[in-house]
């Protein structure tokens, strides 16, 4: 195995690890040769991936959240090249972005910053803590880092409804962020069915809304119409964050806190829009029950729902979300072969000034958690882009101090 030495390693290559490493070219604390992004799927290329899958036209974050390090950028990006009218008007001021102008905007961001040149194309399988270093083992080899930062998401820990759980892996039932789901080889004579009452469902939905095709949305209750995905209290760190340090850390007083706050499975305004426009044409059916049970047959799926209809889907689409983001293979296994501490249903136990994993003695290990792992420090926005550059701006703070205390220590030696 080969083993190379970094002062950096970035675990995740999507929207918070593209974030983190602008933001630590920016400020000098590395630099490239110093600096490693571990991520199979390239940069940005899983958030691109789910984009793609749901049928996401523009993001519900304004424009202000994006991976570069000024927040003007990427309205200045689409001024630029005259491409305003796709910053969106948003219903709480701030104009949103359309899903092509974000990413062109940050492929631009990456060249601007060589970021390929420090891309490795690995998944990274585990982590030693080593004290003073971290061993990042991947499958293209072992990284040796002073800092190890992790930026990954829920990975594949899929949400399904336990009738399509007991279903043969061969029944036409999926989910929508599963790797092998494509929007656009659905039928378009098909009998679609989607499982869902949030966003996903409502993009998703509308997407495959197209004249040929029967599209069916199963959503157990109303629609709840949210802007973000909680209150901007959240967003500007004001008190309620500091209530929230108040609880022990990894508790499950914190995850409960989190949960209550953020909007989970709600719809933004424009999305809902959309939805009772395709209502409206007929485009789209409504059905306001629950799948109980699915069963198979000759290539299709017959449901029953708790309202008692029945149906016959060629293919049934789940946008039910995620499981516990602490399930994924990485955590599970440092769960089990680290000295790392872990709380509530298996949250890292962080640092709330730092972000850092703290160790089972109590000390700060070198492992440092961005994205939504870190939700019980940085509460509800925590996974979204605005919870990318308030991560960054404590692991800046961080690192400056952590490596400019190494430095004077070398002096001193």
């Amino acid at each position: 195995m080969t083993t190379e030495a970094a002062t950096v390693t970035i675990v995740g290559g999507g929207v918070h690890g593209v974030h983190l490493a602008t933001r630590l070219l920016d400020t000098g604390i590395v630099e490239h040769s110093e600096l490693r992004v571990v991520d199979p799927n390239g940069l940005l290329g899983g958030f691109r991936q789910k984009c793609r899958q749901c049928g996401m036209r523009e993001l519900r974050s304004p424009f202000v959240h994006h991976v570069s390090s000024d927040p003007f950028c990427l309205r200045d990006f689409a001024r630029a090249r005259g491409r305003e009218d796709e910053l969106i008007a948003s219903d709480i001021g701030a104009e949103r972005p359309t899903v092509s102008l974000f990413f062109d905007h940050a492929d631009w961001v990456c060249d601007q910053y060589g970021l390929e040149s420090v891309h490795v194309d690995a998944a990274a399988t585990t982590l030693v803590d080593n004290g003073k270093s971290v061993d990042v083992v991947t499958t293209a080899g072992q990284f040796t880092t002073e800092w190890c930062l992790l930026a990954i998401g829920n990975g594949t820990a899929y949400s399904y409804p336990k009738w399509a759980r007991e279903l043969s892996a061969t029944a036409p039932v999926t989910h929508v962020w599963e790797p092998g789901f494509d929007l656009e080889s659905t039928g378009e004579t098909a009998a679609v069915g989607i499982v869902g009452g949030g966003i996903t469902a409502g993009q998703l939905a509308t997407a495959l809304a197209q004249p040929g095709r029967t599209v069916t949305l199963f959503a157990r209750s109303p629609f709840r119409v949210e802007s973000l995905e909680a209150s901007t209290d959240w967003m500007h760190f004001s008190d309620v964050v500091d209530d929230l340090h108040d609880l022990p850390s990894a508790s499950r007083a914190r995850a409960r806190t989190v949960a209550d706050a953020r909007y989970d499975g709600t719809i933004p305004p424009h999305v809902f829009r959309r939805l009772r426009r395709a209502l409206d044409r007929e485009s789209l059916t409504l059905e306001q029950t629950e799948i109980t049970v699915a069963t198979e047959a000759g290539g299709t799926v017959v449901v029953t729902c708790r309202d008692g209809t029945a149906k016959c889907l060629d293919t049934i689409i789940c946008a039910t979300g995620f499981d516990s983001p602490y399930e994924g293979s990485l955590f599970q296994r440092l769960r089990s072969e680290s000295s790392l501490q872990t709380g509530y249903r298996g949250a890292p136990v962080l640092d709330d000034e730092s972000l850092q994993w703290v160790r089972e003695d109590g000390t700060r290990s070198r492992v440092v958690v961005s994205g939504v792992a870190a939700q019980h420090v940085l509460g509800p926005f925590a996974r979204n882009i605005i919870g990318a550059r308030r991560a960054g701006d404590r692991i800046v703070e961080t690192l400056e101090g952590e490596l400019a205390a190494t430095a004077r220590e070398s002096v001193r030696v």
